[in-house]
């Protein structure tokens, strides 16, 4: 039932909550040759992460560089009421070998997601792998190692309008 209570975030709270998570990932100075980005709100996160995350103090050129980022998302069918997982073919992340990799979520709850492209990107041996998100579930099994809030139901995000037919498909019965 906590995940149909949703909480919802407007525009003012989601850059509240993005600063803070740039920040945290900013002190540990902590700077990635590459975005990875899951499903649509960990592309918004991630582009608002890849521009505004400040280059490491150890940097000679103290401006914002850019982030390349990669967005992925999973592909799934219904069956008998049970999600199935279908292998995405249409990303390679042999390239990211020997980089250094930030893998972004908008939310971490169940943390299906982030162990599945966890353990994907782990398989390019990249140099170093961490992970981060905007918003993270209190009972989640997953523990990234940045996010800028914890919270403990599901939420709406500022994206997700109302009336034009978002949904998470995944929070439903098929």
């Amino acid at each position: 039932q906590a995940w149909f209570s949703l909480k919802s975030f407007d525009w003012s709270e989601f850059d509240k909550i993005s600063k803070k998570l740039i920040k945290k990932i900013s002190r540990d100075n902590f700077y990635p040759d590459v975005i990875v980005t899951v499903g649509r709100g960990g592309a918004i996160v991630g582009a608002i992460i890849s521009g505004n995350l400040p280059l490491p103090s150890s940097s000679s050129d103290k401006k914002n560089r850019n982030i390349p980022i990669i967005g992925t998302d999973r592909f799934y069918k219904w069956i008998d009421g049970h999600r199935v997982e279908i292998p995405n073919e249409t990303i390679d992340f042999s390239p990211l070998e020997n980089q250094t990799v930030l893998l972004v979520a908008a939310d971490i709850l169940s943390g299906g997601t982030m162990d599945f492209f966890f353990k994907s990107i782990k398989e390019a041996k990249p140099s170093t792998l961490k992970t981060a998100c905007l918003v993270k579930g209190i009972t989640t099994k997953f523990n990234p190692s940045y996010f800028g809030k914890e919270i403990p139901a599901d939420f709406k995000m500022p994206w997700m309008y109302k009336g034009f037919g978002y949904s998470r498909d995944s929070r439903t019965d098929k």
